[in-house]
Formats: C-alpha cells, structure tokens, sequence
C-alpha cells in the first residue's frame, strides 16, 4: 500500500538520522570534554548571578575562562590549580573580613567554586598524569560541571560566616562591597524570607536553580550549533545525501524492507542503562554500513569506474583523479550537484536535532507501524528519556527544578554528574 511504503521510507529515514546522530554525539561529547565547556559555562553562569551587574553582557567577568594571560580569578587555563588554592585562603580570610566593611574582593562566583565543598568536584585535566610529564597542561584542572544547589547555598553561606540570628546574617551581607549584584541579591532574598536563616538557604537554592535553567540552555545552544557543523561534515565526509536515501528506500523493495526491519529492532535494545544497551544502539551503526543504501562513496567501484573510462592511469593519487571528477561532475550537471549539495543540508539539519529526538521518533513510528507494543512490553515505549546518559550524554539538557527534566542546577545531562 502506498501509505505502508511512505511509513516505511521515513522509518529508515529516521534510522539513517539516528546513526548519524549517534556519531555527531560521540564527536561533540569529545570536543566539550577538551574544552570543559560545561565547567566554563557554570563560571560564567555563577559570575552573571554574583559578580556581573544586569545588562552588562560585555563585562570581561562574563567571558568564563577565555580571558588573556593574567586575568584574575579562575580565569587562566593554565595554573588554575594554585588559582584555587589561593581563592580557598582568600574566602577563609573573606569571613574574617564580613566582620566589617569589605570593598574590594575577588569574584565571588570563584570564591564559591574553590570552597572546600565544592573544590573536590574539579578534576585534573590529564587524569593520573604526573606534572612531570607535559608541564603546565598536565597541571591544568578542568572545572566542576555539575553544582547542586544544595552545595552552592553551603558555600556561600560558608563564606559569609556562620551565623545564630538573621540579624548577623544580614549584617555580614551589607558588609559585601557596594555594587557587587550578589550583596542587593541576597539582601532582597533575606527579606522575602522574613528574617528567617532556612527559609533563606531554600531561597537561595531557588535563586541557583533558576540561574542554571539560564546555564542549561547556552549549552543546548553551543550543542547544536556543532552539531550542525559536524552533521554538515559527516554528511561530506560519508555522502549520507538524504535526498539520495529517501529515493533508494522509496524504489527499492528489498533494501526498505531491511532497513525497516532493522530499525524496528532498534526498539528491541534493554531500556536500562548499562554496557548491554550501550552495545546495542553501537551494532546499529555496523549494521547501517552492510546494508544496500547509497551511504559512503564506495571508493572501490568509483576506481574501476575510473579505469574503464581512462585506463590505468587512475590510481589513487589525486591528480590522476582530476579528469575523472570532472567528467563525472559535467555527467551529473548542475542540477544533479545541487540535490546532492541539499541532501547534506538536509542531512546536517537532521543530525542538529540530536540523536534523543530521532530515539523517540523512531520509537512512537514504529508502536504505529506494528500497530501497539509488543507483546509482555507494559510500560511506555522507549523513549530518549530512557537512554543512558553514556550515550546521549552531550545532547540532553537539564532544566530548572518543577519540570521533570532533571536534577536543578544541572547542566546538560553528563554535566550533571556530581563532579566533572
């Protein structure tokens, strides 16, 4: 039936943009743990909350860790290590100081995040790598990704000064110097909270978890825009033209039916997380390679081809292929180069939406497609919700507590762990 063949083509649509997802992830999660993207968006993120005034989005403070050599604070890639240890000596003699009016202090975002409570979370860039051996990049730390509001509100009472009477309390914050956004903050905080010191620690998780919710979404943002990038590359790199898919799955009986059949069986992976799912969602990959569709530039064939139309003189040196692209380029015409150049597009476009979001689309389609679950299957279909985080782990995306979406305070899903 017609509608059976249209259904069956966007399922392995879907399956193509799921395994191209699954790759962009792998590559994107490896590139935010190099740059510690989430440690550098939670410092900025802090700063924006205590340090840098409203409407104020080109203050140095704002730019996380990309600040030339010898900024203050945590600022410095390199050194970061003493940085903290410093900035820990300097909040204990900040409590000291609250005693009276304080007027210049170092950031105060930084000052919570080499509290004590929080300081452990950090981690050494290069991981069991003695100083020795790569100098200053091995002495290198990669901030924290993942603050709960609990350990924030602790620090930075920590650092206040602990305190019996809400009297105390608001005094100590006057003392802040004036300007600083966080002093008027927390002064406005204590007084919503009638002068009561727990009410005012739920406050402030409160005021965190609202702030991350803000931290969330930069990197959902940073997320997709390589994504895309590396989408438009993978696409290149492997021809994964979807125009080109499409067409083949539409014609192509026999390849549908294969393609469909494993993309069903996509759905058959343990909906726990664990090396088992894991194993299976990467069979998925080698399975997308041995069947029939036009994925890949079958290099193979594109020489005999080259051989049969200009003899031997196509070896694999790139001059000697020149002739050949050419002729195959004036063969296809321009109309035939812009579909295929749509098809990438096309296929980068679908690969920014992230591997969760074609998880669950495949998974809805096909409960449609085999009319219900299957049979013993009481719960809900798979959806992205159930992936491990391993997997997925550079496109999920927290949100601020009252949404289900995860814990508050928590960057995109492997940022939230408690640690880097």
């Amino acid at each position: 039936m017609p509608g059976s063949v249209v259904l069956d083509t966007v399922l392995g649509l879907i399956f193509v943009f799921l395994t191209a997802s699954l790759i962009s992830s792998a590559a994107i999660e490896w590139l935010g743990n190099r740059l510690n993207k989430r440690g550098e968006y939670l410092l900025r993120g802090l700063r924006e909350l205590l340090d840098i005034p409203p409407a104020t989005p080109d203050d140095p403070l704002s730019q996380g860790t990309v600040e030339p050599a010898g900024a203050g604070g945590l600022m410095p890639r390199k050194g970061r290590r003493s940085a903290i240890q410093d900035l820990a000596v300097e909040g204990v003699e900040l409590t000291k100081r609250l005693s009276g009016k304080v007027e210049r202090m170092s950031p105060l975002a930084d000052l919570v995040l080499a509290h004590p409570v929080i300081a452990s979370l950090h981690r050494p860039a290069h991981p069991g790598r003695p100083a020795s051996v790569r100098g200053r990049r091995a002495a290198g730390m990669h901030l924290a990704s993942y603050v709960s509001a609990q350990a924030f509100a602790e620090s930075l009472l920590d650092l206040l000064g602990r305190t019996t009477t809400p009297g105390q309390l608001r005094k100590r914050i006057e003392n802040l110097p004036d300007g600083l956004p966080a002093r008027d903050a927390l002064l406005s905080l204590i007084r919503g909270a009638g002068e009561d010191v727990d009410r005012f620690r739920y406050a402030v998780e409160r005021w965190y978890d609202e702030q991350m919710g803000r931290v969330s979404g930069w990197y959902k943002r940073w997320t997709q825009r390589n994504l895309l990038i590396v989408g438009a590359v993978l696409a290149v790199v492997m021809n994964i033209n979807t125009l080109a898919v499409a067409q083949s799955l539409y014609q192509d009986e026999p390849v549908r039916h294969a393609v469909v059949a494993q993309a069903v069986s996509t759905q058959g992976c343990p909906a726990e997380a664990g090396p088992a799912r894991e194993a299976c969602l990467a069979e998925q990959q080698d399975v997308l390679r041995d069947l029939r569709l036009p994925v890949g530039w079958n290099l193979d064939a594109a020489q005999a081809d080259c051989r049969a139309h200009h003899g031997e003189t196509c070896s694999w040196q790139a001059a000697n292929w020149a002739a050949f692209w050419w002729a195959s380029l004036r063969q296809a015409g321009v109309d035939g180069v812009l579909l295929t150049i749509l098809g990438w597009l096309l296929t980068a476009v679908a690969v920014s939406f992230g591997a969760p979001f074609w998880f669950d689309a495949l998974s809805k389609l096909g409960s449609l497609r085999t009319a219900g679950r299957r049979p013993g299957e009481n719960g809900p279909p798979a959806s992205a919700s159930a992936l491990p985080p391993e997997t997925f782990r550079s496109l999920a995306v927290a949100a601020p507590r009252g949404n289900g979406a995860a814990k508050p305070g928590k960057l995109p899903s492997d940022v939230g762990e408690a640690g880097p």
